[in-house]
């Protein structure tokens, strides 16, 4: 297939919520992204789109978008007319990436888009039910809009974690369970554990065989990881994305008994109490503040007691899984940070490595308070576990994927 490896230059990858579609469009050869944007409040009133271009000019409109549909055919308009166009036609795009959350236990790889894919996307829906079935309609709609046979290919923010060994996925429950319904860990955010993985290989030149790394992607919502060898072996999400660390609304670690106390004492539903641990708990529900930490950090810095706790239960919670993954691996190399509070928050950083100095963790202040933002490493030279914050690239992955996968066709 020479003549679609001549052509796979152009590829746009779209990362679907509920009520938004994110995208960027990736020139290959050239390594760089022309355009990007958002299609926001998607089936709600006062839709907004939001798009730029490489040479730093920005657009916004406020327009209707009744559905994904009306979305897709909004973005593909950006990229091919008027002041915003990028493409003289749509022929000229090569192929199109989706981020999708689940794949479920199935795939443990990027895969090109077929029936039977979107079939697993959507059985998949049950576990992730706000994040699968708004992904599996938008590659369907892009399949109505640009044909059956236009290359499309998925990849899964689960995938990186489908070498997590059982010991380390499966619940203690009846294993029937998992033999029925597939009830176990999945990890997500598989998709930025590997790009800064892989960019950490290549910023240091070291073979990941025989590395321990732990990887932090603090955000919205976070998790941490294991990785031994270049393998993922734990994450601190599970089966969906409730477990681990505390979120910005999400609950993260909580007892499954304290539901039913809940319950019982607020005379609750499930459902109810479950709503209350996705969008209201985190690290908003302990300030009652924010949900957000740049506001706490700034809170705190007032002094402001309930920002302070809040930040210092999330810098604990990272700290405890950097410990316990260390043990796991039986050994540390290098701890990396990433995400948007993970790459931004030298504040949060440094409360995550504070008091670590006892097990080779020592951070460079004048380091970690100066490259926010940008790739460096923040370790302090006498520190025996290197220390880096590396920005995450979770669209690339997919647009490089797409690229081989295509390519092979």
């Amino acid at each position: 297939m020479t003549e679609r490896m001549d052509v796979l230059l152009k590829i746009l990858v779209i990362n679907a919520g509920s009520s938004s579609v994110k995208f960027k469009l990736y020139d290959m050869e050239a390594g760089t992204v022309p355009a990007e944007g958002n299609c926001q409040r998607v089936g709600l009133s006062g839709s907004e789109v939001k798009y730029s271009l490489s040479d730093g000019r920005k657009f916004k409109y406020v327009e209707v978008l009744p559905d994904h549909n009306a979305a897709l055919q909004r973005i593909l308009a950006l990229l091919t007319a008027g002041e915003t166009k990028v493409l003289e036609r749509i022929g000229e795009l090569s192929a199109i990436g989706h981020r999708v959350s689940m794949s479920g236990p199935r795939y443990a790889d990027s895969v090109l888009v077929s029936e039977d894919v979107i079939a697993e996307v959507e059985r998949m829906s049950e576990i992730t039910p706000l994040h699968n079935p708004p992904q599996a309609k938008v590659i369907r709609v892009c399949r109505e809009i640009l044909g059956q046979e236009f290359p499309m290919v998925v990849g899964f923010d689960t995938g990186f974690h489908q070498t997590i060994p059982k010991e380390a996925y499966i619940y203690p429950v009846p294993y029937r369970y998992l033999e029925q319904y597939d009830l176990r860990k999945y990890g997500f955010h598989g998709l930025s554990h590997l790009f800064v993985v892989e960019r950490y290989a290549e910023l240091t030149g070291r073979e990941l065989k025989g590395t321990r790394i732990v990887t932090c992607h603090l955000g919205g919502g976070s998790s941490v990881t294991a990785v031994k060898d270049g393998k993922s072996v734990d994450n601190t999400f599970g089966i969906g994305t409730g477990q681990g660390v505390l979120c910005g609304t999400r609950a993260g670690d909580f007892d499954h008994v304290g539901i039913g106390y809940l319950m019982r004492r607020e005379n609750l539903t499930y459902d109810q109490v479950e709503d209350i641990l996705h969008r209201e708990s985190g690290l908003l529900g302990i300030s009652g503040l924010s949900s957000d930490e740049k506001e706490l950090e700034d809170l705190a810095a007032q002094g402001n007691e309930r920002a302070q706790l809040a930040l210092a239960v999330m810098a604990r919670q990272v700290k405890k899984y950097i410990g316990s993954y260390a043990f796991a691996m039986g050994g540390l190399d290098t701890v990396i940070f990433t995400g948007g509070i993970g790459e931004n928050s030298d504040v949060m950083r440094g409360m995550v490595c504070e008091g670590l100095e006892g097990f080779g963790i020592v951070l460079d202040k004048q380091a970690n308070f100066q490259f926010n933002r940008t790739e460096h490493k923040i370790s302090a030279p006498e520190s025996k576990v290197d220390i880096w914050a590396i920005p995450t690239n979770e669209e690339l992955v997919i647009a490089r994927d797409t690229q081989r996968i295509v390519s092979a066709l």
